[in-house]
């Protein structure tokens, strides 16, 4: 795999900054092209003129099919946390898993009470709370959560400790360690203001 996350602008934009780790492991970036090239994440496609390069592959030039089976092996942390604010934190977290991977749904409960404890515990009470009564922080908890139980290749997370107090930044900055372990072969890439 020669890229695991690239992203190069329309070349006659002002800046000529890209975007380009062909190293798995865990990266902290900051680019001019954030919002662009999150927006490029979320449907699998660049603005014209541009390029998005994921797990290898350049997504210009993959059908359907493969551009489906590619964002499966995606997982996407927004910073808002991007919940359905009619189901509560853990039918969030759970429904991806219980469309993609029925079987793994079984264990999902007992999966995300371990993660939790990993990275610092938190209220038991988190699970049945609807978005609009959740923290920011717990908002993003929940995202990380879903996005992380379906194991993916590639986790990209937006402004994870942006608007935090100090400890809630320290417990998001063990995401990416939690996320290493469980994935060891996979990539995190955290995208700051």
């Amino acid at each position: 795999m020669s890229c695991v996350l690239g992203y190069e602008p329309v070349a006659h934009d002002q800046s000529a900054e890209r975007v380009w780790l062909e190293t798995p492991g865990a990266h902290q970036l900051s680019s001019v092209y954030k919002d662009e090239l999150l927006a490029a994440m979320q449907d699998l496609m660049p603005r014209a003129g541009a390029r998005l390069v994921v797990l290898g592959a350049d997504v210009r030039e993959l059908g359907e099919a493969e551009r489906a089976r590619l964002a499966r092996r995606v997982g996407f942390v927004p910073a808002n946390g991007g919940l359905m604010s009619s189901l509560n934190a853990w039918e969030n977290i759970s429904l991806p898993l219980a469309y993609h991977t029925p079987h793994k749904l079984a264990g999902a409960l007992a999966d995300v009470h371990a993660l939790l404890e990993a990275l610092g515990g938190v209220d038991p009470s988190l699970l049945g709370k609807l978005p609009e009564h959740m923290t920011l922080y717990e908002r993003r908890l929940a995202a990380y959560l879903r996005a992380l139980l379906e194991s993916p290749d590639l986790l990209v997370a937006e402004d994870l400790g942006d608007g935090l107090g100090p400890t809630k930044r320290r417990r998001t900055a063990r995401f990416a360690e939690v996320y290493r372990a469980r994935c060891p072969g996979g990539t995190f890439v955290q995208f700051d203001g």
